[in-house]
């Protein structure tokens, strides 16, 4: 029997990392990287073509071979460890570091994406987009009616100060499995709060992903039992 051939999902992924490293690379040095035509790459970004199934194997290969993508995510958050807020407005690299997350989750079932500050919500909505889940994201307005809102409040050793996190309540549903992600993890309360209350409501906490996370949260993680964890810079 012949093998089955990729499907358009593998394709329109390989064409989505060509586009973020677009961002980051000429075509012209992609045409050295990958061996391609910068035409056809051209024609591959602007979806006027599609690859076929033996260049997207041989894409694939070279992206596996010389970790094109871990390359560029490591340089970006390391250039922007001193301003980390940054990385939240860097589309390519949240593009290529959602559809990272997306590949270790294909085989895993996430009900909700939830973005643990306010700077993590364009990478939660574009891991959301990759995973086909639901979202759930921070509001600003404390005078929102309680009855739609839960407000989350908690002591932060490491601000010394009470904080509060606000989540419309039609997102947080019982008995979900939830993913979470921040851009900068540094407050271990925090992290602790919305856990909490996740399980409180029967939830699952399937996995975790930042950009930069301080040593005493790593240290803490391995205590609260989360499936999957990814970070990319200690601070």
């Amino acid at each position: 029997m012949a093998d089955k051939g990729i499907g358009y999902e593998e394709k329109l992924m390989v064409v989505k990392i060509l586009k973020a490293l677009n961002r980051f690379y000429s075509l012209r040095d992609l045409e050295q990287v990958l061996g391609i035509p910068f035409q056809n790459l051209w024609k591959y970004i602007n979806l006027i073509g599609m690859p076929s199934d033996e260049v997207v194997e041989n894409i694939m290969d070279r992206f596996s071979k010389l970790k094109i993508i871990d390359e560029v995510l490591s340089s970006e958050s390391k250039r922007a460890r001193s301003a980390p807020q940054n990385t939240a407005l860097n589309i390519g690299f949240l593009e290529l570091y959602a559809i990272k997350i997306s590949r270790e989750l294909r085989n895993r079932d996430v009900d909700i994406v939830l973005a643990l500050s306010h700077d993590a919500i364009p990478f939660a909505t574009l891991l959301s987009i990759e995973i086909d889940s639901d979202i759930c994201m921070p509001v600003s307005n404390e005078n929102l009616v309680t009855e739609s809102v839960k407000p989350l409040t908690y002591f932060s050793h490491s601000l010394k100060r009470v904080e509060m996190l606000i989540y419309p309540r039609h997102c947080i549903k019982e008995g979900k499995k939830v993913f979470l992600t921040d851009m900068q993890l540094i407050d271990v309360d925090k992290m602790e709060a919305v856990v909490s209350m996740i399980r409180a409501r029967e939830g699952e906490i399937e996995g975790l992903a930042t950009v930069y996370i301080a040593k005493e949260v790593v240290a803490r993680l391995s205590q609260l039992s989360i499936k999957m964890v990814h970070y990319l810079e200690v601070i």
